[in-house]
């Protein structure tokens, strides 16, 4: 079953800008895949592997491949993640979060819900984007573009060893220019590694969006960062067992071959278990 989702900056192509985004659901084999296969790759090289394969339509009717899905911002993919999401389990979402206080520790569990995470499209979205950032009497001015996929995944593996030199690649890879006066600025300011990336991530607020959480256990507030991506992935291997016992049925009742099975969606596949279970219900009842 495919579904039409809408993102909130746009994937640009040729000058124009386009909001709304076709996928499908994942299917046996894309689950098998991306957790046999690639669930060792870094979050941002995983979401571009379960993104080029949902993906079925995107801007100017081109194919969709991996180039399309890491050309989009960070939020974009974010928002798709939380769409496909919702296509292949509904719009609850269940999360459980540890309070951070040093006295508390609880375990607490928050019920979501994905509508009330997807952002509305951005109403002043552009592909490029100057800013003024004065410092003392004068001012830089930046040229900039929001950080894509392509930016995550260069940045991700250094996240590993370095989060602060991750976030200066990262950073550094989406300011194109910056000039005083008119004259360009070949070192990047001080001021400009300062306050950029808070202007970055008001122009794209789907990338990070924050959870305010009340601990009923000690009556402190905090807040989290919810990341479709790790969700997602984290269902996805909670299923797997599942998966390899729903292939076991289908195959020995129905004589059909692994590979059929996996060709079919979660749901399609649970449509025929729960007629399977019917029957064999009735025919342990005669």
């Amino acid at each position: 079953m495919a579904s039409l989702a809408t993102i909130p900056g746009g994937y640009w192509s040729k000058g124009a800008c386009y909001r709304e985004a076709e996928l499908r659901e994942l299917t046996g084999e894309d689950q098998a895949f991306l957790m046999e296969r690639a669930g060792s790759l870094l979050l941002a090289q995983w979401t571009t592997e379960v993104l080029a394969r949902v993906l079925t339509g995107l801007g100017d009717g081109e194919p969709v491949t991996r180039e399309t899905v890491r050309s989009l911002t960070v939020g974009d993919r974010e928002a798709l993640l939380l769409h496909l999401r919702r296509l292949v389990a509904g719009d609850r979402l269940r999360c459980l979060v540890t309070c951070p206080s040093a006295d508390c520790g609880e375990e607490l569990e928050v019920e979501l819900k994905v509508g009330e995470l997807l952002l509305p499209t951005y109403e002043d979205a552009r592909d490029r984007y100057e800013t003024a950032i004065e410092q003392g009497e004068g001012s830089y001015l930046v040229r900039w573009r929001l950080p894509t996929g392509f930016d995550q995944e260069a940045a991700g593996a250094l996240a590993r060893t370095d989060v602060e030199a991750a976030a200066d690649l990262l950073l550094r890879r989406c300011v194109e220019s910056v000039s005083a006066d008119g004259h360009a600025v070949e070192e990047l300011p001080q001021v400009v590694v300062e306050q950029l990336p808070t202007r970055m991530a008001e122009r794209d607020a789907q990338a990070e969006v924050s959870l305010a959480v009340n601990c009923a256990a000690c009556g402190g507030s905090f807040a989290t960062v919810f990341d479709a991506a790790l969700y997602l992935q984290q269902e996805l291997r909670a299923e797997m067992r599942h998966l390899d016992q729903e292939v076991h049925l289908l195959a020995y009742h129905y004589h059909w071959s692994p590979t059929e099975i996996l060709g079919l969606t979660a749901a399609r596949r649970r449509r025929y278990l729960r007629v399977l279970e019917d029957e064999l219900s009735r025919g342990s009842e005669q």
